[in-house]
């Protein structure tokens, strides 16, 4: 698969098949985090790999899903079967901008996760300083992001936006819809 094509191919899962990610294939996503483009090339994170069952489990509360679905979240046996926490290092960058950074580095996880045929949710909606103490982070490591894995137990689409409308849906055949602005739109001719 090229780049274009895991761009195209990407759009948010929430929904996971209950099947293990092959430790070494979640290594390898977050080898791509660490040579993402860092500012001034500081590289201010660190990931921490979550796949053990308890840990996701004490996880999940702490993470809200889907605001425009009613009922959007994974149910029990639909929640994601890994976690990748991005945590900014304080003691690198004592100033706490990490979003930057971490929106490169977790946007190369997404289009690896797309290759290895993974799905994958962005979570910011979440209780960073509950994650912290599951996880034991260290003080100077800050909980910036969760990337939420595993095998897609459900479909998302991206489709044309009408009328500005960014609100993404669930047809009747379950399908996720992602309104998405057209090239036109957002292509400025000079």
């Amino acid at each position: 698969m090229n780049v274009y094509d895991a761009v195209m191919a990407r759009r948010t899962i929430r929904k996971f098949k209950q099947e293990k990610i092959n430790k070494d294939m979640l290594i390898k996503l977050v080898d791509c985090a660490r040579v993402a483009a860092y500012g001034a090339n500081v590289q201010p994170l660190k990931f921490a790999v979550i796949d053990n069952a308890d840990l996701l489990e004490k996880i999940y509360p702490f993470t809200k899903w889907a605001g425009c679905l009613t009922d959007g979240a994974p149910k029990e046996n639909e929640r994601p079967v890994a976690y990748i926490a991005v945590l900014g290092d304080t003691s690198v960058k004592p100033n706490k901008m990490f979003e930057t950074e971490a929106g490169a580095a977790v946007t190369t996880m997404i289009l690896e996760a797309v290759e290895m045929g993974l799905g994958s949710c962005w979570l910011g909606a979440i209780m960073r300083d509950e994650i912290k103490k599951v996880i034991k982070a260290d003080d100077n490591l800050d909980v910036v992001y969760l990337l939420a894995l595993g095998y897609p137990a459900q479909e998302s689409r991206m489709v044309d936006m009408k009328n500005g409308d960014t609100k993404y849906f669930e047809d009747e055949n379950g399908v996720i819809n992602v309104p998405k602005r057209s090239l036109d739109e957002v292509l400025i001719e000079i």
